[in-house]
């Protein structure tokens, strides 16, 4: 596929996708979503195993187009109901998207990730940040809140609150800290970041792949659901596995040696 705003490779088993608007920090435009999201859909169906995503130049993702904010333009026209509208339609679509991908997705945070882009981030299965980069859920600085589910993860990740505290002060966040307080997975040096994700998903592909999709869906089920119910998935999912191909290749393995 052929876009203006983003670029995909695939390669080794894995389709990295990169918002390729490096003048504007890769912040979103509508077009950006548009483009964003054909290339997820079709990531989330290829033979890929792992799928990362990055931002071209200094920038992972500078979040809404300011420019587009004042001229009411774009992904923020119209009226309340309107804005609304475009939301759910639109940038909203992100989230719901990746929550149906089965693979690991890797966010590769090379540079600072504000707003929406801190979000995107959070949305990832696992975070790699450059020791240059920052993150910035700074929807209070501009009056706005976190319109694309981003205290939904962050939640998630780091708790009620320490999530309360970045969201109300809006302050970033450098490696040092996102690290402490598990916000990200590991911390490279800049000129390592690149070398160290695609490591990381090479290994990621080697290991039984539909295990890994399982146990990925495991966790994610952890999040809401009762005691009773995740153990009733877990009793079926594995089952699955016990009886897979993939299980008694690797039991095979183990006892010959």
């Amino acid at each position: 596929m052929s876009y203006k705003n983003i670029s995909v490779e695939t390669k080794d088993l894995i389709t990295s996708i990169t918002l390729n608007r490096p003048e504007f920090l890769n912040a979103f435009t509508l077009e950006l979503i548009e483009e964003f999201l054909e290339a997820l859909s079709l990531a989330r169906l290829d033979d890929s195993r792992v799928i990362i995503i990055r931002g071209a130049g200094r920038a992972f993702c500078a979040g809404g187009d300011l420019h587009a904010m004042k001229n009411k333009t774009g992904m923020f026209a119209g009226d309340e109901k309107e804005l609304k509208r475009l939301y759910k339609e639109g940038i909203q679509q992100i989230p719901q998207l990746i929550e149906k991908i089965e693979k690991p997705i890797i966010a590769m945070i090379n540079g600072p990730a504000v707003g929406a882009g801190c979000d995107l981030a959070c949305m990832c299965d696992l975070r790699f940040m450059s020791d240059k980069a920052i993150m910035k859920d700074s929807f209070i600085n501009l009056a706005l809140v976190s319109g694309d589910g981003g205290a939904y993860f962050l939640h998630r990740i780091i708790g009620y609150a320490k999530t309360m505290e970045l969201l109300l002060s809006g302050r970033k966040v450098d490696s040092k800290e996102a690290l402490k307080i598990g916000l990200v997975n590991q911390v490279f040096e800049a000129d390592k970041l690149e070398d160290e994700t695609y490591n990381f998903a090479r290994k990621l592909c080697s290991l039984p792949f539909n295990a890994l999709k399982m146990n990925k869906r495991g966790v994610k089920d952890a999040y809401d659901s009762s005691l009773e119910d995740h153990l009733e998935l877990m009793a079926t999912l594995q089952a699955k596995t016990q009886r897979s191909e993939e299980h008694f290749d690797l039991v095979n393995q183990f006892l010959s040696k």
